[in-house]
């Protein structure tokens, strides 16, 4: 996993539905924690997904929408987790059919990563905490939650939330950039998947998408979008930047510039000297000459 990455989500369904983390298993080492596994639903399909980030200086209002069926005729109910690093809990909303849901917040620390297979994916987390606080950068937060269908029934559901940007968006002395990376493959363990739109605001203070895997197509000033009606076969990573007058003036302002002119100020001064000389004997060779040119005495 990258560091601070930057809008990541993951939402799945467990196998057991009735039973919260139904499928957790001890590891082979069971006092470095426990491992959850996710298995393909073979119920519920996403029938459309619309994600919505909108960048705010150093973090990003997120709002994952998911049309969702109950492709069977009986009631279905299962437990879902949506995963993002940098997640800003205070902010965290969940609905479903237009209400809210109750959740549940918890940190973990990535043990590995897999390739996905869609009919036996697995991804481990750890539970123990002191992990994720020792590496930040393999640290993953967790939105988990409880949905209900009726046979054949379709509706919304949005999880929002703040995501702290990945980079050094903070500093206002320094050339900023921001990271986002977005879990997508992990949708396939839904039963189908359809129709993929993102939506991307920047703002002032990071105005440019220095670059995405993915092919945004730009619609504003400052905004992009992103179609598709299959889930793409990477996940989303994408690096928004400061545009070059910006980075200029960050730059000037960086607390470490005196430091860096100090360190090379002998060479600065050379090259001054340098230069200072060049000007005078360029100075000096066309007084000369405009001498010559208005004094007949001078052969």
């Amino acid at each position: 996993m990258k560091k601070a990455f930057r809008i990541v989500i993951l939402i799945f369904a467990l196998s057991i539905p009735q039973i919260a983390y139904a499928n957790m298993a001890a590891p082979e080492e069971a006092d470095i924690g426990s491992s959850v596994t996710f298995e393909k639903n073979e119920s519920l399909s996403v029938l459309s997904e619309v994600l919505d980030i909108t960048v705010n200086g150093s973090t990003a209002d997120i709002a994952a929408t998911y049309h969702m069926k109950n492709t069977t005729t009986e009631s279905v109910s299962s437990q879902a987790m949506f995963l993002s690093p940098n997640i800003e809990t205070g902010g965290v909303q969940v609905k479903a059919n237009g209400k809210a849901l109750p959740f549940q917040s918890k940190r973990y620390a990535l043990d590995y990563s897999t390739e996905i297979q869609t009919d036996d994916w697995q991804y481990v987390v750890l539970t123990e905490s002191a992990l994720a606080d020792v590496n930040g950068e393999r640290a993953v937060d967790s939105i988990t939650f409880q949905l209900n269908f009726a046979p054949q029934e379709e509706y919304d559901i949005v999880v929002s939330y703040t995501y702290r940007l990945g980079g050094y968006p903070d500093y206002d002395f320094n050339a900023k950039e921001g990271r986002i990376e977005y879990y997508l493959t992990p949708a396939a363990m839904w039963k189908d998947f359809e129709n993929l739109t993102i939506n991307l605001s920047l703002d002032e203070a990071m105005p440019v998408l220095s670059s995405s895997n993915l092919a945004f197509q730009k619609t504003g000033e400052r905004t992009y979008q992103y179609v598709s009606d299959t889930l793409p076969e990477e996940n989303l990573k994408i690096v928004i930047d400061e545009n070059w007058f910006q980075t200029i003036f960050s730059t000037l302002r960086s607390p470490y510039l005196p430091m860096t002119l100090l360190t090379f100020s002998p060479f600065l001064l050379i090259a001054l000297a340098v230069i200072i000389v060049i000007v005078w004997r360029l100075h000096k060779r066309k007084k000369q000459k405009r001498k010559a040119q208005n004094d007949p005495n001078v052969q």
